[in-house]
């Protein structure tokens, strides 16, 4: 079972829209209005929580002792920070980062940032398309699959220099090879592909995600991969620090 999540400041608007966008995606919630609350519930459940949510502008004296005592409260000290609101400058993203804070949901926010960035935060695990050490990033893309003639629509929902995920209501079955067409910087390519796995009704191995599957690509041309690995890294910066 996933670990709950502790949203501090859950009073604000802000921080309580984002809550609910969180809860309606499957994750387990615990909204809390002050640190004092926080600190219970760390007390009470610590062994059961994976992250906390923070505003980025929580009030603290110092935020660095702060985060710190609160970590020693959970069990094994692995709690994961994430910074919520408006993106800071780079003073403020360096004060958070020193501070402890690991991750960030910048305003605005869509839907498969936000389900990346907790999915990092409680290090849940996804299915291994390749390198399991290989930069990953949430994208939006509009994609097409390839099936010998037939064609059907699908969105990438994150992506790596070895494969990518889809949304798709019509997902392939695993092991089936595809072909799969999508939008880069320089422009549309089309590269071969494997079905790793699928996510589907009666067989959903993670309800947090879209229906689709994951699939991992097969002689990826290299100037192709070093163009995803590019994009990822420039993504990974502008949705964290």
């Amino acid at each position: 079972m996933s670990k709950r999540i502790i949203l501090l400041d859950a009073g604000s608007a802000g921080i309580r829209e984002l809550g609910i966008r969180i809860q309606e995606m499957g994750y387990r919630l615990l909204p809390t209005k002050t640190p004092d609350q926080a600190e219970r519930l760390l007390v009470e459940h610590g062994s059961e929580i994976g992250a906390m949510v923070i505003p980025v502008d929580l009030p603290a004296f110092d935020l660095g002792a702060a985060l710190r005592f609160l970590r020693r409260l959970e069990p094994t000290g692995e709690l994961t920070f994430v910074a919520a609101g408006c993106g800071a400058d780079a003073d403020g993203r360096r004060l958070l980062r020193s501070a402890g804070v690991e991750l960030a949901l910048w305003k605005p926010v869509d839907d498969h940032t936000l389900r990346f960035q907790i999915n990092r935060a409680l290090a849940e695990s996804e299915i291994v398309l390749g390198n399991r050490q290989a930069l990953r990033a949430p994208t939006d893309w509009p994609a097409i699959v390839w099936a010998g003639q037939r064609r059907k629509p699908a969105r990438i929902y994150a992506i790596s220099a070895d494969g990518a995920y889809l949304s798709t209501m019509r997902p392939s079955l695993p092991n089936v090879p595809l072909g799969l067409e999508f939008p880069l910087p320089s422009g549309r390519v089309r590269v071969n592909a494997r079905v790793v796995s699928t996510n589907v009704p009666g067989n959903l191995l993670r309800r947090q995600l879209p229906l689709g599957m994951a699939v991992r690509f097969e002689d990826l041309p290299r100037e192709v991969g070093g163009e995803i690995h590019d994009w990822i890294r420039g993504r990974l910066v502008s949705i964290g620090f």
